[in-house]
């Protein structure tokens, strides 16, 4: 009876958590950001889902409304354009709508998922304490005023964790089919989540102690055959439009592109992005979207970012190190939260606020991994996800957006340190002369 009144207490308290974090969201974004221009990958993402729903295909959206030019495009993961194309396809194709509509069916749904997360292997304390803080961290709020895909990237990042800790406590064939399509999922958001296939899935499960090594494997065959059912056919079917292979995304290309030139290894935005890096190396090879299509032109950019490279190699070191201070707010900080402003069509105000309380949730994020390495729980989960993007931002650029579908688990990271704040808060309202705590009654009560 206990047990059962303690989870109807969990989800009662985090239902409305969650329906509060909607009312602020709803109300940033009729406040805020009703009306805005939206321009750059928003423009795309927001144009190609009310393409689709027209019946236009996975076309550029850009030239497509210039002058009617079907080119094939696969500029990202196709997950928050079908999002979008649904709710178009329905009536619904504004971008004011869109924005709201994430907020509902993808922001709400992430802040549970952070709280179930850590409450998989943290209690339900711990979990309340994760959606609190999903909900009110401004570098995850901040993006429902964008039409961009972090924040479905966040929602399937927070499940992941989440089914990710349920395999290790419960361990089964099911939950390995569940991870398979909980990573897909995440990669059809963000290409670069998939990286989490090797540097959590995998580990976590030939780490499994239940089992022998022949059923670990055999877990790990079902995870990985799951995750590629699901990515096949979109991979087959960009296999079969473009005159180079495509396969999740071509992105990853102009993106290398973007950060491999003078603009971008010397000078103020050494470690950021420009896109006069592509545009000068395109220039070189006299390519246009006349002469050839986003293929082929990906594949120069390519070559021409490794020749780069291999020219400036001795720049490299310098390079990397200033993406990963600009990544975590300590390079150039006000530059960064400006050009992000700019560039990912937010408000100035909101990315200073977001860059300024970064630092006390990274700072609770370093304290609870420390707290979880002593309490011999399984870190890797939450830093995994990390060092995919430390790898992503290493061979690209630092821009805020990278960092921002992992920004769930630096907010249960951060959780497990209040909760440990929590607990001595707790302790030291008790009898001292009572060998059991408060805190170690609820604890009890919770599990």
């Amino acid at each position: 009876m206990t047990s059962s009144i303690t989870a109807r207490w969990f989800w009662t308290v985090l239902l409305a958590i969650a329906g509060v974090s909607l009312i602020w969201r709803i109300v940033f974004i009729l406040v805020w950001r009703d009306g805005i221009f939206i321009w750059g990958d928003a423009y795309f993402y927001h144009e190609s889902g009310r393409q689709l729903a027209e019946g236009v295909g996975w076309v550029n959206p850009l030239e497509y409304n210039i002058d009617g030019t079907k080119t094939p495009a696969a500029d990202h993961p196709p997950l928050y354009i079908l999002f979008l194309g649904f709710w178009s396809w329905i009536g619904l194709p504004g971008p004011t709508a869109h924005m709201i509509l994430t907020a509902i069916f993808i922001s709400t749904p992430m802040v549970i998922m952070t709280a179930l997360a850590a409450r998989e292997f943290g209690g339900f304390r711990l979990g309340l304490i994760a959606g609190g803080l999903a909900a009110i961290y401004p570098n995850i709020w901040s993006w429902d005023g964008t039409i961009l895909s972090e924040i479905l990237a966040m929602l399937f990042l927070s499940t992941t964790v989440y089914v990710v800790y349920r395999f290790w406590n419960r361990p089964s064939f099911g939950g390995a089919a569940l991870m398979g399509l909980a990573l897909s999922l995440a990669a059809f958001s963000r290409a670069e989540l998939l990286l989490m296939s090797v540097l959590v899935i995998t580990p976590m499960v030939l780490l499994v102690k239940q089992w022998d090594w022949r059923t670990r494997l055999f877990a790990l065959v079902i995870a990985g055959m799951t995750s590629a059912a699901i990515l096949a056919p979109w991979v087959a079917f960009n296999l079969s439009r473009f005159e180079e292979p495509v396969y999740l995304s071509e992105g990853y290309q102009i993106t290398l592109a973007t950060s491999t030139c003078d603009a971008t290894y010397y000078g103020d935005y050494t470690g950021y992005w420009s896109i006069t890096c592509p545009q000068q190396f395109l220039a070189e090879e006299g390519l246009t979207a006349e002469n050839s299509d986003q293929s082929e032109r990906s594949v120069v950019l390519l070559e021409k970012s490794i020749d780069y490279i291999q020219e400036n190699i001795t720049r490299v070191p310098t390079v990397v190190v200033v993406r990963w201070l600009r990544i975590v707010g300590l390079w150039k900080p006000l530059q960064q939260s400006d050009v992000d402003a700019y560039l990912e069509g937010r408000d100035l105000w909101v990315t200073r606020i977001a860059q300024a309380t970064s630092y006390a949730f990274m700072a609770l994020a370093a304290a609870g991994v420390v707290i979880m390495r002593r309490r011999r729980i399984p870190v890797l989960p939450l830093i995994g996800p990390l060092i995919a993007i430390f790898i992503t931002i290493t061979i690209t650029f630092a821009q805020n957006r990278y960092r921002a579908s992992v920004e769930p688990a630096i907010a249960i990271l951060a959780a497990v340190a209040v909760e440990q704040i929590v607990r001595g808060w707790l302790a030291l309202r008790d009898d001292p002369e009572d060998d059991e705590t408060s805190a170690d009654r609820e604890e009890r009560a919770l599990t």
